[in-house]
């Protein structure tokens, strides 16, 4: 088969393609999984057969098979998908992190990283988690959660304030 791919025939290379898709899909898909979408796995593989193209002359049978040569190339190309990937969450987490405080709260939801929040709101203590969970979570004024907590309505605007600033700073360091 490799011959035949050096040779330049097509035929050759898609049926290698056909024959590895499943194996390459779970390699790339076990370390992608939580980090990417369906695209991102699909990008890695196809860029596995990109890096079979273009290299091989590099390849060499003796040392290993085609189907362990694949599953290396999708295994180091899913790894740096997956750096790719997180480094712009972080970033991103960072970016909102330092803007106002709904944007971090809309960041965190549109992210999905409510058990990130979940766990810096835990890390708090009362009665500043009740007042962001039912600013935050319910949506609830300060006057009206100052009704239902009896703390003056000044207070809980200062505890939001500094609860806020406390969270922002424990999801930055990664402390929850």
């Amino acid at each position: 088969m490799i011959e035949l791919m050096r040779s330049g025939d097509s035929e050759a290379f898609l049926n290698a393609m056909a024959k590895y898709k499943k194996l390459l899909w779970v390699i790339a898909g076990g370390i992608l999984s939580n980090v990417g979408t369906h695209e991102d796995i699909e990008e890695c593989v196809s860029d596995v057969y990109v890096h079979l193209w273009k290299n091989l002359k590099a390849f060499d049978p003796r040392k290993g098979s085609l189907k362990t040569y694949l599953a290396v190339i999708a295994k180091n190309k899913a790894i740096d998908k997956y750096r790719q990937l997180t480094k712009i969450q972080i970033m991103e987490l960072n970016e909102a992190i330092s803007s106002s405080d709904d944007d971090l709260f809309e960041y965190i939801s549109r992210q999905g990283l409510f058990g990130e929040l979940y766990d810096a709101i835990r890390s708090l203590e009362e009665p500043d988690k009740e007042i962001l969970v039912r600013r935050f979570f319910f949506d609830e004024t300060p006057s009206i959660i100052s009704d239902k907590t009896t703390i003056p309505v000044k207070e809980v605007k200062n505890r939001l304030y500094q609860s806020k600033l406390r969270l922002r700073k424990i999801l930055s360091e990664g402390d929850c």
